[in-house]
């Protein structure tokens, strides 16, 4: 009897975990709904199931995302919240790092459904345990509205995934550091770099460079060997100074980046297209105000490329009268709502897209002495040295949310050498020299993420 019960448990367990994969197939929400930001809305069966939003709830969840992007940790932003006196999803406000973390890892914010977060063991025990492995799981798009955009939750993934250390035990926290090329460098032995000030030039200028700290705990693999000791796992790695990486980056999007001024403008238009400015909260009457301003900014565009010529006349004459025509009913209804109630004085979009532009074309700019942070981060995910002298630089140029590193996912894009006379002609433009007896060519390979 104990035999064919066991039997008839395995059974079971197989029949509801086929019943699951249908499940998932037609993306039914699994758990009790009760997740910051959302209210479950039961449908007639189990797969039309849905969430819809609660606004002051989401609120909450979009402030931690903008703090998190901002540089605020986990426990910063639970003591955040805490302050604000905002209530988390079991209608209470202790915030720990812990409950910040998973609404950070929660991509139902985005409008997926997650499956395969947790397992269980056995179908005798019933035991369930949480999946580690991240890239087991299995998203798909749910038919709910999302609360943040899929493009910001990628963002907070990849810089969750560089605040840890990935070890083969699990992964450990690291604090972030605060130089531009630490937080990219990686020896080819797999270390990262101390820095260091070199010297100081005739200028006053203080000078730094980088070496690996394989090489400061444990010597040098040359003098390991010249000793007798063991060499497995040690490098030789030469040391580099900062400005050689900031020539090496500026030569690479130097060719593959023909017009970064051109790139800037057809970018400011995207965001001002979809600008949502969020400080009118979510009545009609802020959706309109903010339409208004959209609108106002594509004619504005429009305009631009008519004069440019870069569209017909006819197109032109066409997208105006849709535009104008959009923009009248947006402004008879905005007539309406200003009879009703006053309309409190808001940030003109226009303003806010300036400021991101001047931005954006600071970042961008590749003739200042030193590239900008912000385009380090987002553009270089690693640069390893070798002992060879080549220096391997993996560009991200998407939006991926794949957070572990992995050569494999690269692929060469590029391959190149920088001469002492470029180098020369780079460090003459800011008033400094080379001495060509010290010079070593700079071998680079440019690999950007498949």
């Amino acid at each position: 009897m104990s035999a064919m019960s066991q039997e008839e448990s395995r059974h079971i367990s197989d029949r509801v975990l086929a019943g699951q994969s249908i499940s998932r197939q037609k993306g039914v929400l699994y758990g009790n709904g009760n997740i910051l930001g959302y209210r479950l809305v039961r449908g007639k069966t189990s797969s039309e199931n849905t969430y819809e939003i609660v606004e002051e709830d989401a609120e909450t969840v979009r402030m931690i995302y903008d703090f998190y992007l901002d540089g605020m940790g986990a426990k910063a932003i639970a003591a955040k919240m805490q302050a604000l006196h905002r209530e988390t999803a079991r209608s209470g406000c202790k915030w720990d790092a812990t409950k910040v973390l998973r609404i950070l890892d929660n991509k139902t914010y985005a409008g997926y459904i997650g499956y395969h977060k947790s397992h269980t063991t056995s179908y005798l025990d019933h035991t369930r345990v949480a999946v580690k492995d991240r890239t087991q799981y299995e998203y798909i798009k749910g038919n709910f509205p999302a609360i943040i955009p899929e493009e910001t939750w990628n963002r907070v993934q990849r810089l969750k995934g560089k605040k840890v250390t990935h070890l083969d035990q699990g992964i450990s926290g690291k604090k972030r550091s605060k130089d531009r090329w630490i937080r990219v460098l990686t020896c080819e032995c797999g270390r990262t770099f101390h820095k260091y000030k070199w010297r100081v030039n005739q200028s006053g200028e203080e000078c730094c460079g980088y070496t690996c700290w394989n090489q400061i705990n444990n010597r040098k693999k040359s003098y390991r060997i010249a000793n007798g000791l063991d060499a497995f796992g040690y490098c030789d790695v030469p040391t580099v100074c900062e400005w050689k990486l900031d020539f090496m980056l500026k030569s690479i999007l130097h060719r593959i980046w023909n017009n970064p001024k051109e790139t800037v403008t057809v970018l400011i238009g995207s965001i001002a297209d979809d600008y949502v400015q969020e400080q009118e909260g979510s009545t009609e009457q802020g959706r309109l105000r903010r339409e208004h301003d959209r609108l106002k900014c594509r004619l504005e565009r429009l305009l631009d490329m008519r004069l440019d010529d870069r569209i017909e006349e006819s197109q032109f004459t066409e997208k105006q009268s849709q535009l104008q025509e959009r923009m009248a009913e947006v402004e008879e209804k905005l007539k309406i709502y200003a009879q009703q109630e006053p309309i409190e004085s808001t940030e003109d979009v226009s303003g806010t897209i300036a400021r991101v532009s001047d931005m954006l074309e600071h970042a961008c700019d590749l003739g200042r002495k030193k590239i900008d942070d912000k385009l380090i981060d987002t553009l270089v995910e690693r640069v390893t040295p070798t002992e060879t002298g080549i220096y391997r630089w993996y560009l991200n140029c998407d939006t991926q949310e794949e957070t572990v590193f992995a050569e494999k996912d690269y692929i060469l894009y590029d391959t190149f050498c920088l001469s002492f006379e470029e180098a020369k002609a780079y460090r003459k433009q800011y008033g400094n020299f080379i001495r060509k007896n010290q010079w070593k060519d700079l071998n680079i390979e440019v690999y950007i993420r498949k």
